[in-house]
């Protein structure tokens, strides 16, 4: 069961946003059950989701970055050549590897007896429209993300609501009002990330983003067993941290 709740609706009251800071219609939810603890056992997912079935990893830094790229790879070549060299403090040779916002669970049914989503999923405040790429008959879509330590999501925001659980391992986020967007440098509307800054969070280039050292922000560690609640277009980047 879910240790906390993080409810952040930035800098508004939920009457101002016009919702109910849970009772949203959301894109990535796992309510987990208890067993779900069998998740942190990396071997119960190899036989959960099947040593040769070929999942996406991306390869490189960040998917701003010039070196990045997708690579499809068995689903356990990815746990020994990525996952457990990591966990283990073993030095990574290789870029590094992370599967990130995948419907992992529509190639692993046995997962799926381990969570259910909560009645509050299925609400529909009309706030969005279904996300690109949605099935007509499976309004809230769940996803999952697994990489070693130091994995980076780049500052972005989304066009829906989200709740982010916390499976196993630790993960720090920093969110930036829409307010702030201006102060965020995001790339070009034409841009294909047109929702995502072009600031590095980590090592910002003050001489190239000056307004960024001006941005508010808030920031948490979601814990094993948290579930974090980002609203729309709110901007947010995440770092792995163990």
């Amino acid at each position: 069961m879910f240790t906390q709740l993080y409810s952040i609706v930035m800098g508004r009251s939920a009457e101002e946003n016009d919702m109910d800071p849970v009772g949203v219609h959301m894109l990535a939810v796992l309510a987990l059950v208890e067993n779900s603890r069998r998740w942190s056992n990396l071997e119960y997912l190899r036989q959960s989701v099947g040593h040769h079935r070929l999942v996406p990893v991306e390869l490189g830094s960040s998917y701003t970055q010039g070196d990045w790229t997708m690579k499809l790879m068995p689903f356990g070549e990815f746990l020994d050549n990525v996952i457990y060299p990591s966990a283990n403090n073993q030095s990574d040779q290789g870029a590094t590897g992370y599967l990130a916002q995948h419907d992992l669970l529509n190639q692993a049914f046995r997962l799926k007896r381990d969570y259910w989503l909560p009645d509050y999923t299925q609400v529909e405040t009309c706030r969005r429209l279904n996300p690109e790429g949605s099935r007509a008959d499976d309004d809230v879509q769940v996803n999952i993300w697994l990489g070693p330590r130091n994995t980076v999501s780049p500052l972005h925001y989304d066009s829906y609501d989200n709740l982010f659980a916390q499976v196993f391992g630790f993960k720090y986020f920093r969110l930036f009002n829409p307010d702030e967007s201006a102060r965020l440098y995001p790339y070009e509307d034409d841009s294909q990330l047109a929702n995502t800054s072009q600031v590095d969070v980590d090592s910002p280039d003050n001489s190239q983003f000056p307004l960024f050292a001006q941005a508010k922000y808030l920031e948490c560690v979601v814990n094993p067993g948290d579930l974090l609640y980002v609203p729309v277009s709110t901007c947010n980047g995440l770092k792995e941290t163990n």
